[in-house]
């Protein structure tokens, strides 16, 4: 590597010299600014990947939303009146009437509303569907302490690295498809942060 230079990992991995001041060490020259065409190029480039992503994103919310109606379906047998409150609770109300459906078949059917809440609650927080907050509540009505504290700890955090993991994958190039001004922008007010 030549003097005056050090090496610098990109993120792909790979490592590119970057100049280095006047020789002193740890001094930087800021390297010249982007320009917007080039920002520009690139968000079309990256928004040409955008129908592929929604495509991904649609064939994953619908695989998961078949895994909930698989889950429902192997569900004990329910009255018609405990059907009705069957349903993602959206308010202190129906967590409530959900809540003493569950308590009900929750000594005989343990494994049953174990996994139906594990899946439910991990599949709201990956979608950002609202909802989930009720589900802690919820399991703290039906499992000791302990148990219900490790489930909310799992969920929570399981549903939003898979949030987390989904927009990364999927909505970067469908923001810049649908947003490209806007993220060109944003781009360039973080690239000038991070010069000085």
């Amino acid at each position: 590597m030549a003097k005056g230079r050090v090496a610098e990992p990109s993120q792909t991995g790979a490592h590119h010299p970057i100049p280095v001041g006047d020789g002193a060490a740890g001094t930087r020259v800021p390297a010249a600014p982007v320009s917007r065409d080039h920002q520009k190029e690139k968000s079309w480039a990256e928004a040409g990947s955008a129908r592929m992503s929604l495509l991904i994103l649609v064939s994953i919310f619908l695989s998961a939303a078949f895994v909930m109606f698989l889950v429902y379906k192997n569900f004990p047998q329910l009255s018609e009146e405990e059907r009705v409150n069957m349903k993602v609770p959206r308010d202190m109300d129906d967590a409530k009437a959900l809540g003493k459906v569950l308590s009900k078949y929750k000594d005989t059917f343990y494994v049953q509303v174990l996994v139906a809440y594990f899946a439910t609650y991990i599949f709201l927080q990956t979608f950002a569907i609202p909802g989930s907050i009720f589900l802690s509540i919820l399991s703290g009505f039906l499992y000791p302490f302990p148990l219900a504290l490790f489930l909310v700890c799992l969920c929570s955090g399981l549903g939003a690295s898979f949030c987390y993991m989904l927009s990364y994958l999927v909505g970067r190039p469908v923001v810049y498809k649908y947003l490209t001004e806007k993220a060109v922008k944003w781009s360039q007010q973080v690239s000038h942060l991070l010069l000085l």
